[in-house]
Protein backbone atom coordinates (compact mmCIF):
# COMPACT_ATOMS: atom_id res chain seq x y z
CA UNK A 1 0.00 0.00 0.00
CA UNK A 2 1.63 3.23 -0.64
CA UNK A 3 0.92 5.88 1.80
CA UNK A 4 0.15 9.34 1.11
CA UNK A 5 2.62 12.00 2.66
CA UNK A 6 2.41 15.21 4.09
CA UNK A 7 4.64 17.28 5.86
CA UNK A 8 3.87 18.27 9.70
CA UNK A 9 5.50 21.19 12.12
CA UNK A 10 4.55 20.54 15.43
CA UNK A 11 4.38 16.75 15.59
CA UNK A 12 5.63 17.01 19.06
CA UNK A 13 2.32 18.07 20.21
CA UNK A 14 -0.97 17.47 21.77
CA UNK A 15 -2.75 16.88 17.76
CA UNK A 16 0.35 16.56 16.42
CA UNK A 17 0.92 13.36 17.99
CA UNK A 18 -2.23 12.72 17.94
CA UNK A 19 -2.24 13.04 14.01
CA UNK A 20 0.84 10.93 13.66
CA UNK A 21 -1.02 7.97 15.71
CA UNK A 22 -4.44 7.92 13.80
CA UNK A 23 -2.90 8.36 10.40
CA UNK A 24 -1.84 4.79 8.77
CA UNK A 25 -5.61 4.00 9.30
CA UNK A 26 -6.14 6.81 7.06
CA UNK A 27 -3.39 5.97 4.38
CA UNK A 28 -1.40 8.70 5.17
CA UNK A 29 2.71 9.37 6.71
CA UNK A 30 3.74 12.39 7.82
CA UNK A 31 6.66 13.77 7.81
CA UNK A 32 7.44 15.33 11.35
CA UNK A 33 11.07 16.60 12.47
CA UNK A 34 11.25 17.79 15.28
CA UNK A 35 11.83 21.58 16.46
CA UNK A 36 15.54 20.52 17.24
CA UNK A 37 16.66 19.74 13.59
CA UNK A 38 13.69 21.70 12.12
CA UNK A 39 13.05 24.94 13.62
CA UNK A 40 10.15 26.79 11.74
CA UNK A 41 12.04 30.46 12.89
CA UNK A 42 14.81 29.47 10.83
CA UNK A 43 13.36 30.15 7.38
CA UNK A 44 16.37 28.43 5.48
CA UNK A 45 16.34 25.26 7.68
CA UNK A 46 11.96 24.97 7.25
CA UNK A 47 12.46 25.56 3.47
CA UNK A 48 15.19 22.85 2.88
CA UNK A 49 13.27 20.56 5.29
CA UNK A 50 9.79 21.12 3.00
CA UNK A 51 11.74 20.98 -0.13
CA UNK A 52 13.66 17.71 0.93
CA UNK A 53 10.24 15.76 1.91
CA UNK A 54 9.00 15.55 -1.42
CA UNK A 55 5.17 16.29 0.56
CA UNK A 56 2.71 18.26 -1.58
CA UNK A 57 0.62 19.49 1.88
CA UNK A 58 2.54 21.11 4.72
CA UNK A 59 0.25 20.45 7.83
CA UNK A 60 1.45 23.79 10.08
CA UNK A 61 0.80 22.94 13.94
CA UNK A 62 3.60 23.90 15.45
CA UNK A 63 2.51 27.05 17.57
CA UNK A 64 3.50 28.73 21.69
CA UNK A 65 -0.15 27.93 22.67
CA UNK A 66 0.21 29.24 26.30
CA UNK A 67 -2.12 32.05 26.93
CA UNK A 68 -1.42 33.30 30.33
CA UNK A 69 2.25 33.32 29.30
CA UNK A 70 2.25 34.75 26.54
CA UNK A 71 0.01 37.60 28.15
CA UNK A 72 3.19 38.18 30.39
CA UNK A 73 5.32 37.98 27.68
CA UNK A 74 4.19 37.54 24.03
CA UNK A 75 7.61 37.86 22.55
CA UNK A 76 8.64 33.98 22.06
CA UNK A 77 4.27 33.75 20.51
CA UNK A 78 5.37 36.40 18.17
CA UNK A 79 8.33 34.86 16.96
CA UNK A 80 7.02 31.65 16.61
CA UNK A 81 3.37 32.08 16.04
CA UNK A 82 3.77 34.92 13.40
CA UNK A 83 7.20 34.71 11.97
CA UNK A 84 7.52 31.00 12.28
CA UNK A 85 4.27 30.92 10.25
CA UNK A 86 5.75 33.51 7.48
CA UNK A 87 8.72 31.38 7.33
CA UNK A 88 6.27 28.36 6.29
CA UNK A 89 3.87 30.03 4.21
CA UNK A 90 7.01 31.67 2.33
CA UNK A 91 8.54 27.85 1.72
CA UNK A 92 4.78 26.60 0.33
CA UNK A 93 4.37 29.56 -1.99
CA UNK A 94 7.62 29.13 -3.48
CA UNK A 95 7.63 25.42 -3.74
CA UNK A 96 3.99 25.41 -4.85
CA UNK A 97 2.60 22.97 -1.45
CA UNK A 98 -0.83 23.29 -0.38
CA UNK A 99 -0.78 24.91 3.43
CA UNK A 100 -2.82 23.83 6.12
CA UNK A 101 -2.80 26.09 9.16
CA UNK A 102 -4.07 24.87 12.25
CA UNK A 103 -5.59 28.41 13.80
CA UNK A 104 -7.91 28.37 16.99
CA UNK A 105 -11.59 29.44 17.71
CA UNK A 106 -9.94 32.27 20.09
CA UNK A 107 -9.89 34.36 16.97
CA UNK A 108 -13.05 35.39 17.82
CA UNK A 109 -14.27 37.59 21.14
CA UNK A 110 -17.07 34.89 22.33
CA UNK A 111 -19.46 38.07 22.33
CA UNK A 112 -21.66 35.88 19.66
CA UNK A 113 -21.22 32.38 19.70
CA UNK A 114 -21.83 29.69 16.79
CA UNK A 115 -19.49 31.66 14.51
CA UNK A 116 -19.63 30.42 10.72
CA UNK A 117 -16.19 30.32 8.84
CA UNK A 118 -17.30 34.21 7.51
CA UNK A 119 -17.99 35.74 10.54
CA UNK A 120 -15.66 38.61 11.59
CA UNK A 121 -12.50 37.84 14.39
CA UNK A 122 -12.00 40.21 17.09
CA UNK A 123 -8.98 38.24 18.67
CA UNK A 124 -8.94 39.37 22.65
CA UNK A 125 -5.46 37.84 24.37
CA UNK A 126 -1.74 38.28 22.85
CA UNK A 127 -2.18 34.74 22.39
CA UNK A 128 -5.26 34.96 20.01
CA UNK A 129 -3.39 38.00 18.23
CA UNK A 130 -0.87 36.43 16.94
CA UNK A 131 -3.04 33.45 15.52
CA UNK A 132 -5.04 35.86 13.86
CA UNK A 133 -2.46 37.37 12.45
CA UNK A 134 -0.78 34.33 11.29
CA UNK A 135 -4.37 33.21 10.17
CA UNK A 136 -5.07 36.45 8.00
CA UNK A 137 -1.73 35.93 6.39
CA UNK A 138 -2.15 32.34 5.42
CA UNK A 139 -5.49 33.71 3.72
CA UNK A 140 -3.73 35.52 1.32
CA UNK A 141 -2.25 32.57 0.07
CA UNK A 142 -5.26 30.83 -2.39
CA UNK A 143 -3.96 26.99 -2.09
CA UNK A 144 -3.80 27.36 1.72
CA UNK A 145 -6.75 25.80 4.55
CA UNK A 146 -7.19 27.08 7.57
CA UNK A 147 -8.65 24.92 10.40
CA UNK A 148 -9.82 26.99 13.61
CA UNK A 149 -10.34 24.06 16.37
CA UNK A 150 -9.81 23.88 19.76
CA UNK A 151 -8.74 20.82 22.23
CA UNK A 152 -7.92 19.53 25.42
CA UNK A 153 -5.32 16.34 26.00
CA UNK A 154 -7.08 13.09 27.14
CA UNK A 155 -8.10 14.27 30.09
CA UNK A 156 -9.40 17.52 31.52
CA UNK A 157 -6.34 19.29 32.96
CA UNK A 158 -7.64 21.16 35.30
CA UNK A 159 -9.56 20.84 39.08
CA UNK A 160 -12.57 23.64 38.12
CA UNK A 161 -13.92 24.33 34.65
CA UNK A 162 -16.73 27.32 33.50
CA UNK A 163 -20.10 26.94 33.54
CA UNK A 164 -20.48 30.23 31.42
CA UNK A 165 -17.89 29.79 29.36
CA UNK A 166 -19.28 27.29 25.89
CA UNK A 167 -17.06 26.33 23.32
CA UNK A 168 -17.21 23.41 20.56
CA UNK A 169 -13.80 22.13 21.49
CA UNK A 170 -13.22 18.86 22.51
CA UNK A 171 -10.56 16.41 23.77
CA UNK A 172 -7.71 15.66 20.50
CA UNK A 173 -8.96 12.31 19.99
CA UNK A 174 -12.19 13.41 18.93
CA UNK A 175 -11.12 16.49 17.17
CA UNK A 176 -8.14 14.67 15.47
CA UNK A 177 -9.66 12.88 13.35
CA UNK A 178 -12.37 15.56 11.96
CA UNK A 179 -8.68 17.60 11.59
CA UNK A 180 -7.23 14.87 9.40
CA UNK A 181 -10.80 14.39 7.20
CA UNK A 182 -10.29 18.28 6.57
CA UNK A 183 -6.64 17.46 5.70
CA UNK A 184 -7.30 14.95 3.59
CA UNK A 185 -9.77 16.80 1.64
CA UNK A 186 -9.69 19.44 -1.60
CA UNK A 187 -11.01 21.71 1.04
CA UNK A 188 -9.31 25.97 0.38
CA UNK A 189 -10.34 28.23 2.33
CA UNK A 190 -11.69 28.40 5.92
CA UNK A 191 -12.72 25.13 7.86
CA UNK A 192 -13.90 24.55 11.13
CA UNK A 193 -13.58 21.43 13.18
CA UNK A 194 -15.41 20.78 16.57
CA UNK A 195 -18.03 19.54 18.33
CA UNK A 196 -21.14 20.19 19.72
CA UNK A 197 -21.82 23.61 21.84
CA UNK A 198 -21.32 23.02 25.52
CA UNK A 199 -20.46 24.77 28.65
CA UNK A 200 -16.59 24.11 29.50
CA UNK A 201 -17.83 22.29 33.01
CA UNK A 202 -19.94 20.29 30.90
CA UNK A 203 -16.81 18.80 28.65
CA UNK A 204 -14.68 18.30 31.31
CA UNK A 205 -17.24 16.17 33.44
CA UNK A 206 -16.92 13.85 30.35
CA UNK A 207 -13.88 12.46 31.61
CA UNK A 208 -13.08 14.21 35.17
CA UNK A 209 -15.63 13.52 38.60
CA UNK A 210 -15.79 16.17 41.14
CA UNK A 211 -14.87 18.95 38.89
CA UNK A 212 -15.49 22.62 40.97
CA UNK A 213 -17.89 25.13 38.87
CA UNK A 214 -15.80 28.37 38.29
CA UNK A 215 -17.59 31.71 36.83
CA UNK A 216 -15.97 33.86 34.15
CA UNK A 217 -16.37 36.90 36.18
CA UNK A 218 -13.71 35.48 39.07
CA UNK A 219 -10.68 34.98 36.97
CA UNK A 220 -10.02 38.11 34.55
CA UNK A 221 -10.12 39.43 31.24
CA UNK A 222 -9.44 37.47 27.79
CA UNK A 223 -11.65 34.97 28.58
CA UNK A 224 -14.28 34.72 25.45
CA UNK A 225 -17.81 33.88 26.56
CA UNK A 226 -19.13 31.77 23.83
CA UNK A 227 -16.08 30.30 21.33
CA UNK A 228 -18.66 28.05 19.62
CA UNK A 229 -18.03 27.45 16.22
CA UNK A 230 -20.60 26.09 13.35
CA UNK A 231 -19.59 22.50 11.64
CA UNK A 232 -18.37 22.47 8.19
CA UNK A 233 -20.42 19.58 6.36
CA UNK A 234 -19.07 19.54 2.80
CA UNK A 235 -15.55 17.05 4.19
Amino acid sequence: MVLRKSFLTGGSGTLGSELIKISRAHDIEFVAPGSKYCDITNPIQIHNHIKASGCETVVHSAAITDVKGTENDPSLAWDVNVLGTINVLKSCKDLGKKLVFISTDYVFDGEKGNYATDDPINPLSKYAKTKAAAELLVRTYENSLVIRTSFFGYEFPYEAAFVDQWSSKDYVDIIAPKVLKAILSNTRGTFHAGNERRSIYDIASDRSKNIKKIYRKDVGSFIPKDTSINQNKNV
